[in-house]
Parts: structure tokens; C-alpha cells; sequence
């Protein structure tokens, strides 16, 4: 009894060796049929059967091309696969190589080789005059190893040629432009100073110790002046490459919200997204499992209560602490409305711990208001202490100040001079502090430029 297979084969479910010789075989069996049917009729005639064979040639003809399409198609994309990072590795150091030898060609005949073009025609703009004389202050030495300004003396005394001159005019108005660091106040010429977004200017200590400070404190990340970041790529050139490797390491561990360090106390590394799975994460400097969610040793089941976070967490109620509810990190508030905003970025409101604006929440606490209150009529009295009545009409009025601009931008700022602590990181200024003129806090200059 004659029986058909339920589940026929495809060409998809056949490697192409075997799809190869299949083909084959039936081009062959076309062949005999062919040959075996020729004489059987007229010469003027074409039978059923010669017509039939004829079909089923063009047919495998066709299923053949597609064979050899689908072969080469598979060959093309482990091509792809098994060479892609070499081919990616090596476009990128012919890029680097061009650049570099643009860049030299610049330097060596005074800038004025054209500018480097990308495949849209437009120049490079990140090879202007200005950057061209940077990366000779920065990186090109003379014969003992000096570093060499944009231009020398001697060699616009021998300039003769037009384009000399104007290389070296204008290299010698990048050398003898000065801008003063807002930092640290020194002035140094124009192409040894970083020009922010919002108009100001560090000079390289100043701006390495920025971006190495903004990597052990949070509060200071990302690196920032007027409240406006400051992009790495536009300030790598200022950077060393080791201080540039450790920022790109600690952006993203600040970058994550629920962060996972190893538990073992000795390393407390951070460990990334990519060495977590499930609920264990797998530290890569000791290789000790830690548990995503109480922080602790890796264990089976069911994650145990954490008796030492227990502890914490009842202290910090018992002090009236909150507890953020993006990353879970606990803040005490000094001074100020109930408005609190984490290192992390997250807004919540300091009684509940609710996400900011969705809680019926009082703004201040009136003790707290209140205490603010004096504390800011306080320092502005004389060394005679005013009248009570005085004294107290002018508390009313700072606590209504401090009611009408809890969400003060810290846009003006007056200079206050004599020994003051700052309000922000708590450090001790001996000589002078500055007060913004609308909610009254008193901050450093780094913090009222780079964290407020």
C-alpha cells in the first residue's frame, strides 16, 4: 500500500551540499528521459513528455540559481560576523592616521592646508586655527623636549611669504589673547584656557581637577558650570588619558539607579549590568556573588532579612531620615523646604518620600522654617544685636522670602566678605563667601558654579 510522507523536506530544512546533489541527480534523470524520448515522434511534433522534461529543466535551472544565491548570501554574512571588529578596528586607525597626518600637515605649514572633509564635503570643525594651536602648545615639543608656544619669535622675523604671515597672525593672536580661569582666577592665553557653554573659561589644572573631583564626589557628576554640563568630548583635549579612562569607568556606575556593590568589605567594587543575572551579580575584580536586592552574599531562595539594614533603616527613622526612592540612598535634610533632590536626580518630598509634586505634603516644616529664619537675620546683625521687635519683623519677613523662592535658580550672587562656611560641602572659607541675593544660601565659588 502506497503511503506519502506527512512532512516533506524543503529546500530550507537541507544543507546545501545534499540540496546540491539532489539537484543533480534530477538534472541527470532529465537528461536520460530526454535522450531515451528523441526519434519517438515527427521532427514538426513536440510530445507531452519532451515538453514535460523541458519544464522540469527550467525548473531545476531556477532552483539552482537560488542555491548558489542562498550559498553565497551565508558565506557574505559569516564573512561579516568573523570580521566585522577587525574591519571596524581597522577603518578607525586609517581614520586616526588621516587625521593625525592632517593635523601635522596644519601645524608644519602653518594652517593652511584645507581642512579635513567628511563624506558630506563639510569642513571639520573641530580643525579650526584655534584647536590647531592648542594641540601645538599641548603636544609638540621642541629639540630639548620644551614645550613650544603656537609660534616663534625668530620664525615671524622670517616669515617673507604670504601665507606664513597670515598663519603666523593668526597664531600670534591666539598666543597673546588671555582669558582668566574661572576657578582659580590666574590668566592664561586663549588656546591654553576651555571655553564653556556658558561662557567661561578653566584653564587645564583646573578643569582635570574638576573632572577628577567629579569622580569621588557625586554631587559634583556630571562635570558642570552655571548648571549646564561640561561635554567630555569637547574637553578631552584638556584631559589625560588615564583621567579620561577613570571618568568613562565612574559615568556608568552613576549612571545606574539601583547600583550593586560587592559585599565582600574589603573590595566593595561596583558591579555593571552586564555581570548580573537574575538577582546575583558577579564582581570582577575578587569574583565574589553578591545579591542584587539586600546587597549581600549571594544565597539560594528567598532573599533573608538583613538585620544590619534593619538597624540602619530604624535609626534613620528614630532622626527622621528619608530614604530615596530611586536609589534607595538615605539624605537628611539641614536646611530648606521639603523639596529634596538627590544625587541621583530623583525629586521627592522629604516627609512621605513620594516622587515630588504627588503628595499633599506641607513645603516647609515651620521649625525648620523658621530656624532658617534666624539663622539668615542672625549673621546680617551688627555686632549690637537689634531690638526684639526689630528682630522679630525681620524674621517674618525672611520666612516669607524663604516661602516665595524654595525653587530659587541661584541666578545672582553677591560677595560677601569675612571668614564663612559654606552652606553646600561645608568647607571653611577664611576670607570671603558668596550669598545669592534671592534665597540667601552662602556657597563656595566651586559650588555655586559646578553644583547648585
Amino acid at each position: 500500500m502506497e503511503t506519502t510522507n506527512p512532512h516533506p523536506f524543503t529546500l530550507q530544512e537541507i544543507d546545501d551540499a545534499s540540496a546540491a546533489l539532489i539537484l543533480q541527480l534530477q538534472h541527470e534523470d532529465a537528461e536520460a528521459l530526454l535522450q531515451s524520448s528523441k526519434g519517438k515522434n515527427r521532427e514538426d511534433e513536440v510530445s507531452d513528455i519532451d515538453l514535460a522534461i523541458e519544464l522540469l529543466q527550467q525548473d531545476l535551472q531556477q532552483t539552482n540559481t537560488f542555491l548558489m544565491d542562498r550559498c553565497m548570501s551565508r558565506s557574505l554574512a559569516r564573512a561579516v560576523v568573523t570580521d566585522s571588529a577587525c574591519l571596524t578596528d581597522e577603518v578607525a586607525r586609517e581614520d586616526g592616521l588621516a587625521n593625525d597626518r592632517l593635523v601635522a600637515e596644519r601645524i608644519q605649514r602653518g594652517g593652511e592646508v584645507e581642512r579635513a572633509r567628511g563624506t558630506s564635503g563639510d569642513p571639520d570643525p573641530g580643525l579650526d586655527d584655534l584647536c590647531i594651536a592648542r594641540l601645538t602648545a599641548l603636544y609638540v615639543s621642541g629639540p630639548s623636549g620644551e614645550r613650544i608656544s603656537a609660534v616663534d619669535d625668530d620664525d615671524k622675523d622670517l616669515a617673507t611669504s604670504e601665507s606664513s604671515r597670515s598663519a603666523a597672525g593668526r597664531a600670534e593672536g591666539s598666543n597673546t589673547t588671555r582669558h582668566e580661569c574661572t576657578a582659580c582666577g590666574e590668566h592664561h592665553r586663549a588656546f591654553e584656557t576651555f571655553r564653556t557653554s556658558c561662557g567661561h573659561h578653566y584653564c587645564q589644572a583646573c578643569l582635570s581637577e574638576l573632572f577628577d573631583l567629579s569622580i569621588t564626589d557625586e554631587t559634583l557628576f556630571p562635570p558642570r558650570c552655571c548648571r549646564q554640563p561640561i561635554s567630555l568630548t569637547a574637553a578631552r583635549l584638556y584631559l589625560s588619558p588615564d583621567l579620561v579612562g577613570r571618568f568613562q569607568q565612574k559615568a556608568v556606575e552613576f549612571q545606574s539607579s539601583d547600583r550593586t556593590y560587592c559585599s565582600r568589605p574589603t573590595c566593595s567594587a561596583f558591579i555593571t549590568a552586564a555581570h548580573i543575572d537574575g538577582e546575583r551579580g558577579t564582581c570582577t575584580a575578587c569574583f565574589q556573588q553578591t545579591c542584587t536586592i539586600c546587597k549581600g552574599n549571594s544565597h539560594d531562595g528567598d532573599c533573608p532579612q538583613d538585620t544590619a539594614t534593619q538597624q540602619v533603616l530604624a535609626a534613620a527613622a528614630a532622626e527622621g531620615w528619608q530614604r530615596c526612592y530611586n536609589c534607595r540612598r538615605l539624605v537628611e535634610l539641614d536646611i530648606g523646604c521639603n523639596h529634596m533632590t538627590c544625587t541621583c536626580k530623583a525629586q521627592f518630598c522629604y516627609v512621605c518620600g513620594e516622587r515630588w509634586k504627588t503628595c499633599p505634603c506641607d513645603q516647609w516644616d515651620e521649625d525648620r522654617l523658621e530656624a532658617r529664619a534666624e539663622q539668615i537675620v542672625a549673621r546680617e546683625q551688627p555686632e549690637r544685636p537689634m531690638p526684639p521687635a526689630q528682630q522679630a519683623v525681620q524674621v517674618e519677613q525672611a520666612i516669607e522670602n524663604l516661602r516665595n523662592r524654595h525653587n530659587c535658580t541661584h541666578d545672582s550672587w553677591r560677595w560677601v566678605r569675612g571668614p564663612n562656611q559654606c552652606e553646600e560641602c561645608y568647607h571653611n572659607l577664611p576670607q570671603y563667601i558668596f550669598e545669592c541675593r534671592q534665597c540667601q544660601i552662602r556657597a563656595c565659588n566651586r559650588c555655586r558654579r559646578n553644583r547648585l
